[in-house]
């Protein structure tokens, strides 16, 4: 099984926050033993105007592409992403969908589902079109970039608690899976019920550290309360890999900290994705 670390430290879909380029180094350079470690080139931090289609439109279709040239070349069969914002997800998640088609199944596990388009975004911030990238509704630019986008039927939101008017007249339109903290607290083996249920047996997870509750994992922005306990993420992603195969796991919107974070980080990978690290 061919395995690659993809660190990709984009920040221009957050418009100006640098802690987001500064964390993926950081989760990088703080977990020995990750396999093919691949880094993106990233344009320099500067000022970027909010507003627009989408703000830094051009550096973000430059990096994507080399994303794309990194996965045509590697071919892997499992994706660690060490992202910085979260529509960093569009090159790995689109690869994964064209490797397995409809036996994929993402989990989004996010305080916010992301679902926000360059016509209803008013900041024009991808880092809130992320999701809509995935399925192809980030404009034709976006969509040009990636191998396959998903369907909705695709998508399991886990976690998320705040909601924008567009996002969540979506998901309502769409019946898109949405698992609220709660249910995946009462019952940690929930989630896998209904993606085995639903036909899926390969998984990729998105991980934005703002669907985790900052007590105990304190390495996002301030993020809406009552967020998932990392142990109850930890039980919710075994129970997912004992019925399916995760061929990939996304770490985004991390927040340089406490080296406690890194080793925390570490766990959440070798829960996910057994074997991936080598000591």
């Amino acid at each position: 099984m061919k395995d690659i670390t993809l660190v990709f430290p984009q920040w221009q879909g957050s418009i100006d926050n640098e802690a987001l380029y500064e964390g993926a180094l950081a989760l990088a350079d703080g977990i020995n033993g990750l396999p093919s470690v691949q880094q993106v080139p990233t344009a320099p931090f500067r000022e970027i105007t909010p507003g627009g289609n989408i703000a830094g439109k051009d550096d973000i279709i430059k990096q994507l592409q080399e994303v794309n040239n990194i996965l045509e070349q590697k071919q892997p069969d499992r994706v660690l992403l060490l992202g910085g914002d979260c529509s960093t997800e569009i090159g790995p998640v689109s690869w994964m969908s064209r490797k397995h088609g409809d036996s994929l199944a993402l989990v989004w596990f996010d305080a916010h589902p992301d679902l926000n388009t360059p016509a209803s975004s008013k900041s024009g911030r991808l880092q809130g079109m992320a999701l809509s990238a995935v399925l192809g509704n980030a404009g034709n630019e976006i969509t040009e970039t990636m191998f396959k986008p998903l369907l909705p039927k695709q998508v399991f939101c886990a976690g998320t608690r705040t909601f924008d008017p567009p996002e969540l007249e979506f998901i309502v339109r769409n019946k898109m899976p949405f698992f609220g903290p709660g249910e995946l607290e009462r019952d940690p083996a929930w989630l896998a019920t209904q993606i085995t249920e639903a036909g899926f047996s390969k998984v990729y997870i998105h991980l934005d550290v703002d669907a985790v509750n900052p007590i105990g994992f304190n390495h996002g922005k301030p993020s809406p309360p009552a967020g998932l306990l990392f142990g109850n993420i930890l039980k919710i992603i075994e129970e997912v890999g004992n019925k399916a195969q995760i061929c990939g796991l996304g770490i985004t919107e991390f927040h340089p900290g406490s080296e406690r974070g890194t080793e925390k980080a570490a766990t959440l990978i070798e829960k996910s994705l057994p074997g991936f690290i080598k000591n």
